[in-house]
């Protein structure tokens, strides 16, 4: 948790854009073809992805854990083993679910109109949401439906994200 803590105290947008600018090559990694771009991005945003959905399921874990069920079953000589397996993981389901689900939204919205909008994402010939919206820049008066329909796919990316979020949070 402490690397959580570390990882909580950078501020994630101007590191993101600074890991996204770094030439793969400086680091030795693969440079160039679309798989090694969507890997690179992928890795970067799942850096500070996990981080909430960590603390979350701590902080659900050591609410279960202090239950007094669960200290009966610990008094009882449960194992730790059964007690996580019992207890622990299936209260953890939905809360984990709901958090992963919301991050798939925050990496949506990190990718397409921050990374890839500047450049710093997936690189063409690729497609990417994030691409389309930066070239249609020039077009917005010419040809605005070039910059309509990635954002509305980007809208109902982060919508449908959230809805599965907010399903599974009913749910529960």
């Amino acid at each position: 948790m402490r690397l959580a803590d570390g990882l909580l105290a950078l501020p994630a947008l101007p590191v993101l854009v600074l890991l996204a600018a770094l030439d793969p090559a400086t680091v030795g990694l693969p440079r160039g073809g679309a798989t090694a771009d969507v890997a690179r991005i992928v890795a970067i945003l799942t850096l500070f992805g996990w981080v909430g959905v960590a603390r979350l399921s701590r902080a659900a874990a050591l609410t279960v854990l202090s239950r007094d069920h669960v200290r009966a079953a610990r008094a009882l000589g449960v194992s730790e083993g059964r007690l996580l397996r019992r207890h622990v993981v299936p209260a953890l389901r939905a809360p984990v679910t709901v958090a992963a689900s919301l991050a798939v939204a925050g990496a949506i919205i990190a990718e397409s109109s921050t990374l890839s909008f500047l450049g710093l994402g997936i690189q063409p010939p690729a497609a990417s949401w994030g691409n389309m919206l930066a070239n249609a820049q020039d077009l917005v008066f010419s040809a605005p439906m070039a910059a309509v329909w990635p954002g509305l796919c980007i809208a109902l990316a982060v919508a449908g994200a959230m809805l599965v979020a907010d399903g599974l949070r009913e749910r529960r």
